[in-house]
């Protein structure tokens, strides 16, 4: 029920007090459904569980979250810097500003943060979380704390040249040290490959660090561990006569790697034979490996090469017009990507590429702004189950339309469709009582407030004075 965004804060409010509160805290803990006042509560609630789900709910304004990355408790500012990615939604990352203030709370902090966590664990959170932007973790090297310049050091290969620089002239010779030490390990050949056949532990120094002929040739001709063909085809250091022999490698994993490397020209990408693999994820784009390249995002639009695209899909500062070309371009995982990062992607753009794309995360295209609302009832009969969920989207979606779909073969579908405004009224309260659709339904916003309070009572919840 504190996922019905028809619930007043009252409700919401009561139901923090719920004597089963784990289940409660974890439900607000990721709902888009909290107003600002509900939040504003929870913020300043004494619990700081209460705090610690609303710190962490990336659907809470991000200028809201940030006031509790300077919380008395360690575990709420962890959550708060740290986010929490909503499996159908964005990430909605803080401010630098708030980013910086909660890093300089938390080193500046002598006690134990409530002895939940320590500091380096706060630190752990905040540099493990997939939504910390990577410009922030690499801003670390221009921190006035040593520690964090120490572990800027582990970003060296992102770092620019005088940043670097900036490191190994550093004024604490602890961070000086080390620094050195990684800038000549940079220029270095990797010696401690593991060539075990079933060893992993070098994989990902091979894709970047710079190896001895014997032992790149030996990756190459295949008298290494064959993983290893993979990742020596993103090495930038590969000469390129053993780059042109993995273009011919057997496995096409290899040579679409070796085709995604930034010096290739298009002639080059051209004369490879790869294929470029089906986009099963909507972050898949994020996996390619895929160094910085010359050129501009529109530059990039314009390759012959698909996977080229998709990173020019993905990447800011991507004109409209290049936008308009790529949303209709012929490889579904361009037209996915671009309508997952682009703004301005016309409505019935986004619909089209939902429908197409049937891989992990595809309901984050109906987050998207401007994912049409009106209209979607025609999908009810839809064979995608997919496609018949977006009902619920439809506020102007008949009764007669809604309720078929109560009954449809896929859990999904019926769980979704009982939460329907146009389900009111008794029809709406012989839902409730379903045993399977029941928990969906107290999230419809048709409830009426005197049910919610009821459901309440029932559930022992003392009513607030």
């Amino acid at each position: 029920m504190v996922r019905n965004p028809g619930a007043p804060a009252g409700v919401v409010l009561r139901a923090l007090t719920a004597v089963d509160r784990q289940q409660v805290w974890w439900a607000f803990g990721d709902t888009a459904q909290l107003t600002r006042d509900v939040a504003e509560a929870m913020i300043g609630h004494p619990d700081r569980r209460v705090r610690s789900a609303v710190a962490g709910n990336s659907h809470v304004d991000p200028v809201q979250r940030a006031r509790l990355v300077t919380d008395p408790d360690w575990v709420v500012v962890a959550r708060a810097v740290a986010g929490r990615r909503h499996s159908d939604g964005d990430p909605r990352p803080l401010t630098d500003e708030a980013y910086a203030r909660g890093l300089s709370w938390v080193m500046s902090c002598e006690g134990d943060g409530g002895g939940m966590l320590t500091r380096d664990e706060v630190l752990g959170e905040f540099i493990s979380s997939q939504d910390t932007p990577v410009h922030v973790l690499r801003s670390f090297c221009r921190r006035p704390e040593a520690e964090l310049r120490l572990v800027s050091c582990q970003w060296w290969r992102g770092l620019s040249a005088a940043e670097r620089v900036a490191l190994t002239l550093d004024p604490v010779p602890g961070v000086r040290g080390h620094a050195r030490r990684v800038a000549i390990e940079a220029r270095s050949c990797l010696t401690d490959i593991d060539w075990a056949p079933t060893g992993r532990g070098s994989e990902s120094a091979i894709s970047y660090r710079l190896l001895a002929r014997a032992d790149a040739e030996r990756i190459v001709w295949g008298e290494a561990p064959a993983r290893y063909r993979y990742y020596a085809a993103g090495n930038p250091h590969l000469p390129a006569d053993l780059v042109a022999v993995l273009g011919r490698d057997a496995d096409p994993a290899v040579r679409y790697r070796v085709s995604m490397r930034s010096e290739m020209t298009e002639g080059q990408r051209a004369a490879i034979d790869y294929r470029v693999p089906e986009l099963a994820d909507l972050d898949d784009a994020t996996r390619y490996d895929a160094r910085p390249m010359a050129g501009t995002p529109d530059t990039w639009a314009r390759s012959a090469h698909a996977g080229v695209r998709r990173i020019a899909a993905c990447s800011g500062g991507l004109s409209g017009e290049a936008r308009d070309v790529l949303v209709g371009d012929s490889d579904l995982g361009v037209r996915v990507l671009t309508c997952r990062h682009q703004a301005g992607v016309a409505p019935e753009v986004l619909l089209r590429a939902y429908r197409d794309f049937r891989g992990r995360g595809r309901g984050r295209l109906t987050w998207r702004p401007g994912f049409p609302t009106h209209g979607l009832a025609r999908f009810a009969d839809d064979p995608d189950p997919g496609m018949r969920e977006l009902v619920l989207r439809d506020p102007d979606a008949p009764a007669e339309v809604v309720v078929p779909l109560l009954a449809d073969p896929e859990r999904c579908v019926r769980t979704a469709l009982a939460r329907h405004p146009a389900l009111a009224g008794e029809r709406l309260l012989a839902v409730l009582d379903d045993p399977e659709l029941g928990p969906s339904a107290a999230a419809n916003p048709a409830l009426p407030v005197a049910v919610m309070h009821r459901i309440l009572d029932a559930a022992g919840v003392p009513r607030l004075p």
